[in-house]
């Protein structure tokens, strides 16, 4: 069983992560990963907060940035980023070389992006889901891969969890054997993980204790209609 599950230090650049790959032996992901530095297009499904961040860095790849959220925007475009609505979806999958999902699990979003949506993007698309893992198809996102018509995908969301600590050593991440392909690297939502991090969740952590005993609107409250 051969797992790929890897967290670049956040210093790391794509090159740098290219010739991390060929000192391991796996040529097939430094080549990919050169692919999608010199991509054009990155459409980033779920232009909120996180969609945010990553645009400004694929901005500094040279990449020509779409951001796509539930509604229509307020101004089509923002900090260089084109922004639609929901409705425009399949309009925008043949111009992504690489797919950013950044979207949480709903009723609305899981299923989202499916066979469908995943033929739409170019052959040699890359896909990163650093949101939740229902959002895509599982079965046909393994079978896109598999077939070649993806090539490479980071996956930091699994579909499949252990429900107790006996199953955390030998729970696979999918019904499906995404850690035997050579084209996908896995993470358990650890992709973006940093010391610096920690302090500032508990920044945000004393800013909403704060809220609460003053009785000021609590900040980042989840919308239990919408579901996050």
């Amino acid at each position: 069983m051969r797992w790929r599950c890897f967290s670049p230090p956040p210093n790391l650049s794509c090159r740098s992560t290219a010739c991390c790959a060929r000192a391991t032996g796996d040529s097939a992901t430094a080549a990919r990963l050169r692919c999608c530095c010199r991509a054009s297009g990155a459409l980033i499904l779920g232009y909120g907060a996180i969609g945010r961040c990553i645009a400004p860095v694929c901005q500094a790849l040279g990449m020509q940035v779409t951001g796509v959220r539930r509604h229509e925007p307020p101004q089509p475009v923002e900090n260089g980023v084109a922004v639609y609505s929901i409705a425009h979806l399949h309009e925008l999958l043949p111009q992504a070389d690489v797919l950013f999902c950044v979207l949480p699990e709903t009723p609305e979003t899981i299923g989202l992006i499916g066979a469908r949506e995943l033929a739409l993007l170019p052959q040699g698309a890359v896909v990163v889901n650093v949101g939740r893992g229902p959002v895509i198809d599982e079965e046909a996102f393994y079978h896109a891969l598999r077939s070649g018509h993806l090539a490479a995908a980071g996956i930091d969301v699994w579909y499949v969890y252990p429900q107790n600590e006996e199953e955390r050593s030998h729970t696979l991440p999918s019904r499906f054997p995404f850690h035997e392909l050579d084209n996908v690297v896995l993470s358990p939502h650890r992709g973006g993980w940093l010391e610096e991090a920690e302090e500032r969740r508990l920044q945000e952590l004393a800013k909403l204790l704060t809220a609460a005993a003053h009785g000021l609107p609590i900040p980042n409250q989840v919308d239990k209609q919408l579901g996050y």
